[in-house]
């Protein structure tokens, strides 16, 4: 009989201490945030212009909370640096565009996605903008020809 009132004791004790101050921190429109693991891949860096370029990902896992990429002229950027977020749909995959950039210049990205308070990275790349006076690099329009409608004279 001791045993069974010890054991009592002992789930009021728990639900006090670690049920109830949750549900209170809730009631009171306090949000409990959800950390998850989560895998970030950079996939390519396109459309490499002297200024911008963009930068396709993907990230596993949830929940997410924010994604985007980091970018720096120096190694090993970080969401302290400049960064660009993509939009939350799809949720797994993204593109960002990185304004902003100076021309010829290396700069170093990483993709990188939010979970409650935890950053994850993706692995380091690295591209070189173009000249002020080149034409875009790994444009999606590469090779296409731009063709211009005749106009009709009467």
């Amino acid at each position: 009989m001791k045993n069974i009132y010890k054991s009592l004791i002992l789930v009021g004790f728990m639900i006090c201490t670690l049920i109830l101050p949750v549900e209170a921190a809730i009631g009171k429109g306090s949000t409990a945030t959800l950390q998850g693991k989560l895998t970030v891949s950079a996939v390519k860096v396109t459309e490499i212009k002297a200024t911008q370029a963009k930068c396709s990902f993907t990230v596993q896992g949830s929940p997410i909370s924010e994604k985007g990429v980091c970018f720096s002229e120096g190694p090993n950027p970080t969401i302290n640096n400049k960064k660009s977020m993509a939009p939350g749909n799809p949720p797994n995959s993204g593109t960002s565009i990185m304004s902003g950039l100076k021309a010829s210049t290396t700069y170093y990205v990483k993709a990188y996605a939010k979970s409650g308070n935890e950053v994850f990275y993706g692995s380091e790349m690295n591209f070189k903008t173009a000249a002020a006076t080149d034409p875009p690099k790994n444009s999606q329009n590469t090779g296409q020809k731009v063709e211009s409608k005749p106009t009709k004279t009467k």
